[in-house]
């Protein structure tokens, strides 16, 4: 039996059962070899397809713009900050009734429903529907769940105290870009960063961020610290507004300076405007009157010209000085006082206000060495301010002055000049003949406090020397005590040293000076023997007075008198200002010439009346030369017929011209009758 069961068998012939097998096997590796290749289709050739399909469903980009910084002023105070306020917005693609839809969004926001509907049947994956809308607004809207209709929150620029140095603070965009002032210029600071944030969404569009949030100071703009004090500017703001409204005028400027460090403590306007509406004022309304509107400086100039004759050596604070009765004959023209007296010292030029003096002076200093002190002093050139849209006045080099130049420049008409160049100029005076670079901008610091940059005081050069800082100082106290043209300034219990003007204005219509349109100003500074405060006053056409003391001398007292006692200044003596018949005789300052005559000098910045305007000069008998230098001068353009000198010119010589306006002149040599012009 066990032979049997061990035998061996022979071969085994192929069958059906093997033939199956080895067609699975086959099929097996074929379908297997198949999904080997869809696989790597799919996870090569086609991965970048389902990855942004997969990223479209699962992940979403936020793109984030963070708040703008803080603006304060000097002691903390928020000037102009950023809070998050609700958005709408819509994703078309989510949304299956746009008719309906439209209507709610209408009903709430009070938008036109059919332009809302237009921008939901769009094909954009994003559409704003609404930016910064209220609390209210966005609690109904989110009350009714509207497929497609989300929220989101944004920062929106706020100024919590209104109209409160709005010209300065300017103003930001509603995406959060500086459009004036402080909000533009200091942009490059102020602004908060975009960030792109990668978000994971669920089924239902909820979202996390499995990175985490990323930290407020990364993206946050910087803040900035002004030299701006609130509450000086609030008392500015006040007198100046206060003043205005008694006089009837037209508007006007205060600039506080610190004369020890150049900071601008106060820069205050009328008409004023609130960054918050800025959308309800013209543009007009939005300038930084301190720095872009010029003006003729009138009387308020003779301080800086005396101090620059006691500097040089030629003149002394005692000169004795021929008032020649109050008329002084300068070429052609008669330069007059109101008030002629026979003889004055140099002190008494300002005390009194004389332009009869202040001529003599200007002759005694010569063109060259008046020239280069009133360019010292700031005139015709930038402030460094950091402000865009400061104009720089308008001072011609010496060589093309006159004798009948000297004498106007030497008491304020024909130059012109900022209002901020001018308290530049006295808070030289008061810090001892240096000049500090004016300062708006302290510091720069981030989100944490953490000082970023700082713009420390800095001395741009010296002016004068200070014994005739100090002679000249002794004159503005003159001005405010009895025989002034100031008493109205003085501040009951401090020392106050200042210069009256009043500028008038030029007529654009007449060609002339007009005699019932002036600028009315006061500038000094306070306490006298150590002075805190530099204020400079300027009221454009008051109605009721006319007269620098009488108009801008007691906006100057106002302020000083609240202000001081804030700064801890200390009284020092009892000063008392008078209002007697007497200031008002003494406050009436001349033009010095014949008013109704044209001006001889033909810049466009002397038309400070009529600045769209220019005045077309009289060419004729000129050459071709000094054609060429008037048409620069004015920004006019020439068409020139001829050779020789002018003997026509069209337009006639008076008219009014806008800026980058054509003059036909027409030369000829003299003797020979003149071409005719179209």
């Amino acid at each position: 039996m066990t032979a049997n069961v061990f035998r061996r068998r022979g071969p085994v012939e192929p069958g059906p059962r093997k033939g199956r097998m080895a067609l699975v096997s086959v099929i097996l590796g074929a379908a297997f070899t198949a999904l080997l290749v869809r696989a790597w289709h799919l996870q090569v050739e086609q991965h970048d397809h389902f990855a942004q399909r997969s990223a479209g469903q699962h992940v979403a980009h936020i793109t984030l713009q963070a708040s703008r910084g803080v603006i304060y002023d000097r002691n903390g105070r928020e000037l102009a900050l950023s809070a998050s306020v609700p958005s709408v917005f819509a994703v078309p693609r989510d949304i299956e009734h746009p008719a309906q839809v439209a209507s709610e969004i209408g009903r709430i926001l009070g938008l036109d429903p059919e332009r809302v509907e237009r921008l939901l049947t769009g094909h954009g994956a994003f559409v704003w529907l609404a930016r910064h809308v209220t609390s209210d607004e966005a609690a109904q809207l989110d009350a009714l769940a509207l497929p497609g209709i989300q929220l989101r929150d944004e920062p929106r620029r706020f100024y919590p105290n209104r109209s409160l140095a709005g010209a300065v603070l300017g103003f930001a965009g509603i995406d959060g870009d500086g459009l004036e002032g402080v909000e533009r210029d200091f942009d490059r600071y102020l602004r908060g960063r975009s960030y792109e944030l990668e978000v994971l969404r669920d089924a239902r569009g909820r979202k996390a961020m499995p990175a985490g949030g990323v930290p407020l100071e990364q993206l946050s703009g910087y803040s900035l610290e002004l030299t701006i004090d609130a509450r000086i500017q609030q008392v500015a703001e006040a007198a100046l507004r206060n003043q205005v409204r008694e006089m009837e005028a037209k508007g006007g400027v205060v600039i506080i300076m610190d004369p020890r460090t150049g900071d601008v403590l106060a820069l205050a306007q009328t008409p004023d405007f609130d960054p918050n509406l800025f959308r309800e004022g013209a543009p007009a309304d939005w300038r930084n009157r301190a720095i872009t509107d010029v003006l003729e400086p009138g009387s308020t100039v003779k301080p800086l010209l005396i101090a620059g004759a006691l500097d040089s050596g030629k003149v002394r604070a005692d000169t004795v000085w021929d008032g020649h009765h109050g008329r002084l004959k300068v070429g052609r023209k008669i330069v007059r006082d109101v008030h002629g007296s026979d003889e004055l010292t140099t002190l008494q030029i300002i005390q009194r206000s004389s332009n009869v003096g202040a001529v003599q002076v200007g002759q005694r200093l010569g063109k060259e060495a008046y020239h280069r002190y009133l360019r010292a002093f700031g005139f015709g050139q930038p402030s460094g301010l950091g402000l865009r849209g400061e104009q720089i006045g308008s001072l011609r080099p010496p060589a093309r002055w006159g004798q009948i130049h000297l004498a106007t420049f030497s008491y304020g008409y024909g130059l012109s000049v900022t209002p901020l160049q001018l308290t530049m100029a006295y808070a030289t005076i008061a810090n001892h003949g240096l000049l500090m670079k004016p300062r708006l901008l302290r510091r720069v610091v981030d989100a944490r406090g953490n000082e970023v940059e700082a713009f420390p005081p800095r001395v741009l050069r010296r002016v004068i020397s200070e014994d005739a800082a100090r002679a000249v100082t002794r004159g503005l106290i003159m001005v405010t005590e009895k025989g002034g043209t100031g008493r109205k300034a003085r501040v009951a219990g401090y020392e106050v040293a200042g210069k009256t003007g009043t500028a008038h204005k030029v007529d654009g219509v007449a060609g002339g000076y007009s005699e019932k349109k002036v600028r009315s100003s006061f500038a000094g500074f306070v306490p006298a023997d150590d002075p805190r405060l530099v204020i400079y006053v300027n009221v454009d056409e008051p109605q009721v007075a006319h007269y620098g003391g009488l108009v801008a001398g007691p906006i100057f007292s106002e302020i000083a008198r609240e202000v001081l006692p804030y700064l801890g200044v200390e009284a020092s003596a009892d000063y008392v200002a008078d209002d007697t018949a007497e200031d008002e005789a003494l406050e009436e300052e001349t033009l010095g010439i014949d008013p109704q005559a044209r001006p001889w000098w033909y810049e466009e910045a002397v038309l400070t009346g009529a600045p769209e305007h220019l005045v077309v000069p009289d060419l004729r008998g000129q050459s071709l030369a000094a054609v060429v230098r008037a048409a620069a001068d004015l920004k006019l353009r020439l068409r020139i017929e001829g050779a020789g000198v002018v003997v026509s010119q069209t337009p006639q010589a008076g008219a009014l011209l806008p800026p980058d306006s054509t003059v036909l002149v027409a030369f000829d040599l003299p003797g020979r009758p003149p071409a005719a012009t179209p």
